[in-house]
């Protein structure tokens, strides 16, 4: 029965999700099928974890927060409480100097100073999840914010150029419709993918990618979850190396037209079918890496904390059994020091007593 009701809550945030969409990063529909993609691949411990750290309400459903991040920091959608959320804009995304092809975080996400950027904020998230250390709200927080970040690193223009604000400045047409490029992989394409290719169901499209996922895919799984050896990124989070995915697919396939020229704010483009199915595949690699990679870091970080637990369990063990040894070894010796005393004393009570040598002795 609880299993069933469970399920049934899944499965309808799912649908409300993805269904109303939204604006802001990948937008609610990818954000919600990275979690979704990222629960299927969760360990026990991890999802009992994820329901004791995220409120009652949402039954343990990562996909049901993954876009509060972006609901918060908006007067639309968040309109007692927006200005004290400001601070968190700009951890959502990183720029990259316009055809660079590279990310440096150094210089792009002030590594040394501030790590104000989806590079430093995964970083930061990940350790504060694992501090046990940290109280309840501030783990909460950590892991809502960890869903959110993790699904935006993967969309390639959260680390588009510096130049046209991640695409949002390069407009044009797709399929005869207004918008620009940033929206156009937020949401666009995905809800294209949806509405054409799996009538309008959410669901329908979740099982797609996972069984693409299990199959296509299933031979890549294992780079896409290890971080290379120049990312000293901890819990597998490696926030780098994925933004030096993004940096390689914007110059590659994101900012180039149909035509393979790159698109600028210069000139408006005008794309369909082409641009569409070339790019569709891409992106929905996308979702599953985010997703893949968004149960690769919980799970490794409830494994580290269960592990840690479990070492100071034998720590405290080991020393209470030290204690009980050090105690006894006190008292043995104690024991043994009253033994030897006692037995002394009544040695030299039961001695003969010698005469004064000046008494006088009678001879016989």
């Amino acid at each position: 029965m609880f299993l069933c009701m469970s399920s049934t809550i899944f499965f309808s945030s799912i649908y409300l999700l993805i269904a109303c969409g939204s604006v802001y990063g990948w937008g609610g529909d990818g954000h919600s099928l990275t979690a979704a993609i990222a629960q299927t691949l969760l360990t026990n411990e991890s999802l009992a974890f994820v329901r004791d750290h995220l409120p009652w309400y949402t039954s343990g459903n990562i996909s049901m927060l993954a876009s509060w991040p972006d609901y918060i920091i908006y007067p639309d959608t968040n309109p007692v409480d927006y200005l004290n959320w400001q601070w968190s804009k700009e951890l959502h995304y990183v720029d990259t100097k316009d055809w660079s092809c590279v990310y440096n975080r150094d210089e792009d996400c002030n590594w040394n100073t501030g790590r104000q950027c989806v590079d430093g904020s995964i970083q930061n998230y990940t350790i504060r999840l694992a501090d046990t250390q940290q109280d309840e709200i501030q783990r909460n927080e950590a892991l809502k914010f960890l869903i959110h970040f993790i699904g935006d690193v993967h969309q390639p223009l959260h680390a588009g150029f510096q130049g046209d604000r991640g695409g949002n400045s390069i407009r044009g047409h797709f399929f005869g419709k207004e918008t620009n490029l940033h929206s156009l992989w937020d949401n666009i394409m995905i809800e294209r993918r949806i509405s054409q290719d799996f009538h309008s169901q959410p669901l329908l499209y979740l099982d797609y990618l996972i069984n693409q996922m299990k199959t296509r895919y299933a031979q890549n799984t294992s780079d896409w979850t290890h971080c290379p050896s120049s990312d000293e990124s901890r819990y597998l989070a490696c926030s780098t190396s994925w933004i030096i995915e993004d940096a390689k697919l914007n110059c590659e396939i994101v900012y180039r037209d149909e035509n393979n020229q790159p698109m600028s704010i210069s000139k408006e483009f005008d794309l369909g079918q082409t641009y569409y199915n070339t790019r569709m595949v891409i992106l929905e690699q996308r979702l599953i890496q985010g997703g893949l990679r968004l149960a690769t870091v919980i799970n490794k970080i409830v494994q580290s904390i269960t592990d840690n637990n479990k070492s100071n369990k034998i720590c405290f063990g080991t020393m209470m059994l030290f204690i009980a040894l050090v105690c006894l070894s006190i008292v043995t010796l104690s024991l043994l020091i009253y033994s030897f005393l006692r037995r002394k004393t009544t040695r030299i009570m039961l001695l003969p007593t010698i005469k004064d040598k000046n008494e006088y002795i009678p001879v016989a």
